[in-house]
């Protein structure tokens, strides 16, 4: 259906179970898990510490908050969008959910202010791209330069604590050593990789990626999809938000600032491409582990901040390449198809969207 809609491996069926062939597979859909792996093999081998069940723990909670924000950008990149303002959102509804909980002593409404907060900025985000026509660029930016001021309005700039402590606990709680968190990121990133793969919602957000014109004539409402796309993305940067407070037992109006870079960097890195239709929640994942188990090493050695982002905005230049890269080749090997080799069936059309094709 379009670039973005399949695989683009046409093996020889009689071999399609074989390991080898289901292993190409596997690192073709996901080009950044063979690094993961040798990245985690060498820092273990190199990095005093790394390997311990303690920072295993450490790596895993810090991309709890990551991987639901990925999961939002990740849609965003897919219909060929961006969004500037997760970072803010995830500042704003934080210190929104913590005065509530202040207010109510309830952690039930503190997450509906998280999520109606997150909404609300992804509607306007939503309403400004799909209706007026406003660049995504200059629209999220926007309303990220907006979310970070009224955050810093609302506290002065200050940290908000004294949380519930169910919250606290509910942060540091494990399951069979696995943080409760992480299992909540993973959860959404699970939930969102459904519906890539397995919806017609999921298909129609390739389409519109690939081709927008084409989806149109295909009878989608491209602008409604695209203004329900930022209003899912800022839902999700609500639901970051709260978990950013489960995790640190506080809210900052900063609290997204130094994860911006992270979120688009780990969807960028994983594969999933900038002009849209191309990558995958998978891929996602891949390039938010990756990016996390650097940042933790370089914390260990004793990095500065500065230099944690230099590196990441490397690593983000190189995904973004290897994305284009990815892309040429699929097209290329799209135009050197035979004619009478079939369309792969409608059921098989999209085992990327979840394992990070496409």
């Amino acid at each position: 259906m379009a670039t973005g809609m399949s695989t683009g491996v046409h093996s020889d069926p009689a071999r399609a179970g074989a390991p080898g062939q289901l292993l190409f597979n596997l690192f073709r859909n996901l080009p950044m898990l063979p690094v993961v792996i040798v990245a985690a093999i060498l820092l273990s081998a190199t990095v005093d510490g790394f390997s311990s069940g303690a920072n295993a723990q450490n790596i895993m909670r810090q991309l709890s908050v990551i991987l639901i924000a990925v999961s939002a950008e990740t849609l965003v990149l897919l219909i060929g969008g961006i969004d500037l303002s997760i970072g803010a959102i995830i500042g704003l509804a934080s210190v929104c959910g913590a005065y509530t909980m202040h207010a109510t002593d309830s952690v039930l409404l503190g997450l509906l202010a998280c999520l109606a907060v997150g909404a609300a900025v992804g509607a306007i985000n939503g309403i400004g791209i799909a209706v007026f026509g406003i660049q995504p660029f200059i629209m999220t930016f926007g309303t990220m330069l907006t979310a970070r001021a009224l955050a810093f309005l609302i506290t002065g700039g200050r940290s908000v604590g004294r949380l519930p402590k169910v919250l606290l606990e509910g942060g540091r709680t494990d399951v069979l050593g696995i943080p409760l968190i992480f299992i909540l990121g993973l959860a959404v990133c699970g939930v969102i990789g459904f519906m890539l793969s397995r919806t017609a919602f999921g298909q129609k957000i390739y389409l519109t990626g690939s081709n927008p014109r084409a989806a149109t004539f295909s009878g989608i409402n491209v602008p409604r999809l695209t203004f329900a796309i930022y209003l899912l993305s800022g839902t999700l940067a609500g639901l970051a938000a709260f978990v950013f407070m489960m995790r640190l037992g506080s809210a900052s109006p900063t609290a997204g600032d130094p994860l911006l870079l992270q979120i688009i960097g780990a969807v960028v890195l994983g594969g999933t491409t900038l002009t849209g239709g191309e990558g995958g929640i998978l891929r996602s994942i891949t390039g938010a582990l990756l990016i996390a188990m650097i940042v933790k090493s370089l914390e260990i050695l004793g990095a500065q901040f500065w230099d944690q982002m230099i590196v990441i905005g490397v690593l983000t230049a190189l995904g973004s390449a290897l994305g284009s890269w990815l892309g040429r080749r699929r097209v290329s090997g799209s135009a050197r198809r035979p004619p009478s080799d079939p369309d792969p069936p409608p059921a098989a059309a999209n085992p990327g969207s979840l394992s990070g094709s496409g």
